[in-house]
């Protein structure tokens, strides 16, 4: 199962190259809002016959508290979204990319502050190689 785990998480790594590149080039044209809702539309269009046909608990079977967290959830991925594209279109896919990849030293800190799950001096290092590397790429390229 691991590799499993590493193959989707490397997959998903390469198709997102790919998308920022190609929504650089959209978003010459688009604005980021406009893009974050065809995004959406054509998200709803795709996954909604897998929601039909799949037997996984429904939304609203998950209980209040799992339903307030997927609203949130889904509220702060579009944000997310919105504040990737804007920095796509400002900057550029490859710098806009650089900085965001500082997102895994932010899911170490709300999992602790939030979850109370305890990293270990691997995160902290690797951490702040992520904010090195990108201040390094910022500054000097």
């Amino acid at each position: 199962m691991e590799n499993t785990g590493l193959f989707y998480a490397i997959g998903a790594a390469v198709v997102w190259g790919l998308v920022y590149t190609i929504d650089q080039k959209i978003l010459s044209e688009v604005s980021p809002l406009m893009l974050l809702f065809i995004n959406s539309i054509v998200t709803v269009v795709i996954l909604l016959p897998f929601v039909f046909f799949t037997n996984t608990k429904t939304v609203f079977e998950v209980g209040k508290m799992g339903l307030l967290l997927i609203l949130g959830a889904s509220l702060l991925a579009a944000l997310a979204n919105f504040f990737i594209f804007s920095s796509i279109k400002s900057l550029n896919a490859s710098t806009a990319s650089i900085i965001e990849v500082s997102y895994p030293f932010f899911v170490v800190l709300f999992s602790f502050i939030i979850f109370r799950a305890v990293p270990n001096i691997y995160f902290f290092l690797g951490g702040a190689l992520i904010f090195a590397g990108t201040f390094v790429i910022i500054k000097l390229a």
